[in-house]
């Protein structure tokens, strides 16, 4: 008979087992117990045999009612019971067996722990021998390393199931991975695919952009995506890090490696090990430590400083920086090798002025935010504070809004926010004097956009209907109820006209409504 081991269950390997034993010793019933320490029970794994009975399935036996079998497997070595010898059948309430029937069991144990026990019944009595003591004790040891072998197996695949379960359910558009990257703007979208398609490889990722614009919070949902989620994530700030010590940041040192080394002290690798290691601001990173780096990047070995022992760890990076590190390469501050060591995988962040739709959901996804504190409650933005927060440029990105909206939620003190408040100039962009010109309709009230958002900020976002009824609107209206070509809403929207048009008719929108703006 060919048996496909590679596919074989762990109770066709036990079944396999039992069979190829009965070949060499005569049993009517074969058991195979499992033993849990903490219950103190033993239960039925496999049975086989003539007798093997549909009442074993499941069968547990409680230790404490049965010293005798808990003093047998203390004893870690096989019995076999003689016919003058009293005892309790191991089955006795299920499987009935006459009496001075032949009863051999064996603990099973690997090293010093026990693992189950093994039994064998005949309902005739000396079919077993005293001269196969030996080779039962042999094949208990087997049994019990297999047992221990199909926990491990099975421990790993269930974790394997629950990390790809897991890391599906974060894949999904809606999950909490994203929760602080908040935007629907098509330059924002695709840096959200590239965080997708990136993070279930083992590929180095160079986060381009400047300062702002969410670097470490996109390091960390690519770490929250990989499957290295259960470990470390460990970030390293480049630009603080002095030359004399930086080396014993990222790599450890030894006792008494300089003076103040008073122990043995683990770097940021080693502490990174079987995680992500996050290194912000790299193209501030000291050009005497970029060699050791590399090194490290490259074989995954380095030593700590006063050390001569390789230290190996299994680390992905995930690098940042605001650097134009081409022009760092040119002026000699920045090796290029390892800039092509750490830009595997490239993901650059548009700045807030050029993903400008995004504004007014980060506004409002922050300021939910603001309203869950106690005593935040009563917080809104008055229509003036609004329209300064989008014809604001926003130099300092994501960052500097959510520091205006923090300041303007101390300064109006659980009432309206006010542009005062905000402590923002009042610029005027090119790309909202462009979609003036096309808007003859009137935007909603700031009032009307705030009842629009969940004020439990769970989201921090429109609800998606909404969100494309009020996209497609906008661009209707830029476009002056034009659908196709370049000027056209479907172009602006980067949609199929088809694809407009079907959404249009799904959601209510009617092109006639937004023809009087062209015409005017």
């Amino acid at each position: 008979m060919h048996v496909n081991t590679s596919v074989m269950s762990s109770d066709a390997m036990l079944a396999l087992i039992l069979e190829s034993i009965r070949k060499l010793i005569d049993y009517e019933l074969a058991v195979i117990l499992r033993y849990d320490e903490a219950q103190q029970m033993l239960s039925v794994t496999k049975a086989a045999g003539p007798l093997a009975h549909s009442a074993l399935t499941g069968y547990a036996i409680s230790l404490k009612n049965r010293k005798d079998l808990a003093a047998i497997l203390q004893g870690k070595r096989p019995h076999l019971f003689s016919e003058s010898e009293e005892h309790i059948d191991t089955y006795a309430d299920i499987i009935h067996l006459p009496l001075n029937h032949s009863c051999l069991v064996s603990p099973l144990i690997l090293g010093d722990d026990i693992v189950g026990l093994l039994t064998f019944d005949h309902r005739m009595c000396n079919r077993f021998s005293p001269q196969i003591i030996g080779f039962i004790e042999m094949i208990s040891t087997l049994v019990a390393a297999l047992l221990v072998q199909f926990d491990v197996s099975n421990e790993l695949i269930e974790r394997t199931e629950r990390l790809l379960n897991e890391r599906n359910s974060l894949l999904a558009s809606g999950s909490d991975v994203f929760r602080n990257l908040i935007g629907n703007s098509p330059q924002w979208v695709r840096v959200l695919d590239a965080i997708r398609l990136v993070a279930a490889t083992e590929a180095p990722v160079l986060i381009l952009g400047e300062t702002g614009t969410g670097k470490e919070e996109v390091a960390r949902a690519i770490h929250r995506l990989s499957s290295r989620v259960d470990r470390p994530f460990v970030p390293v700030n480049c630009s603080a890090l002095s030359a004399s010590l930086a080396e014993s940041e990222l790599f450890g040192h030894e006792k008494g490696s300089f003076t103040g080394a008073l122990a043995l002290r683990k770097g940021r690798f080693e502490l990174a090990d079987k995680g992500t290691l996050f290194l912000d601001e790299v193209g501030d990173l000291p050009m005497e430590l970029q060699p050791k780096l590399l090194r490290a990047l490259s074989d995954g070995i380095f030593e700590r400083v006063g050390g001569e022992k390789p230290v190996k760890v299994d680390v992905r990076i995930i690098a940042a920086t605001n650097v134009d590190l081409a022009q760092a390469i040119q002026g000699g501050r920045f090796r290029e090798d390892l800039y092509y060591r750490l830009s595997v995988f490239p993901i650059t962040l548009p700045p807030l002025r050029e993903r400008a739709s995004d504004i007014e959901l980060l506004a409002f996804h922050f300021l939910n935010l603001i309203r869950e504190r106690p005593g935040n409650s009563g917080l809104h933005l008055s229509e003036e504070a609004f329209r300064v927060l989008l014809s604001h440029p926003w130099p300092g990105n994501v960052r500097e809004l959510k520091n205006a909206l923090e300041r303007a939620a101390i300064l109006a003190g659980n009432s309206e926010i006010r542009p005062e408040h905000l402590g923002l100039g009042l610029h005027s962009p090119p790309w909202r004097a462009t979609l003036a010109q096309h808007s003859s309709a009137k935007p909603a009230s700031a009032a009307e956009r705030q009842a629009a958002y969940p004020e439990d900020g769970g989201e921090g976002a429109l609800p998606l209907q909404s969100t494309i009824k009020r996209r497609i609107e906008e661009a209707l209206q830029a476009s002056g109820g034009k659908i196709y070509g370049a000027d056209g809403a479907a172009a602006a929207l980067n949609l199929k006209p088809s694809t407009l048009q079907s959404k249009m008719k799904k959601l209510g929108i009617r092109r006639e409504w937004f023809l009087a703006s062209r015409r005017g």
